[in-house]
């Protein structure tokens, strides 16, 4: 009695960890869109304002590019162990361009960056982290 409960159980923890790593395998292989922007230090808008553009593309399955039409989230960040907060939401034209200001702080320097959630078979997908300050 003791021999099959062991190996009932051992039984059971091999099929959890291999269902387990199944799951994990295919939840990170989405593709990811490709965000592509100019630097705002280029961009001076007033005096502490800078204007991020960016182009965000679909790569398809033929290698091609498409451009994505929808929303583009703008993250902050204050200092090294806050957390990224929505700043602003914009959304892209027909030609997967977006336009937007970001501000630098009077004191300090704030991080900024772009994101698209994840649709239409995509994941999340991260632009480049920009320091902002004077």
């Amino acid at each position: 009695m003791r021999v099959f409960r062991t190996v009932l159980a051992a039984l059971v923890a091999a099929l959890l960890v291999i269902g387990a790593l199944s799951t994990g395998a295919t939840a990170g292989s989405s593709p990811k869109r490709i965000i592509e922007e100019a630097r705002p230090g280029d961009h001076q808008v007033s005096y502490n304002a800078f204007k991020l553009r960016g182009t965000v593309m679909e790569p398809q399955a033929d290698g091609t590019l498409l451009p994505y039409v929808g929303k583009v989230k703008i993250l902050k960040k204050a200092c090294g162990t806050c957390k990224w907060k929505t700043a602003k939401k914009v959304k892209t034209n027909d030609r997967g361009i977006f336009k937007t200001r970001i501000f630098a702080p009077e004191k300090g320097r704030w991080k900024w960056r772009s994101k698209v959630d994840h649709s239409n078979g995509f994941g999340n997908t991260k632009g480049k982290v920009w320091y902002l300050y004077f």
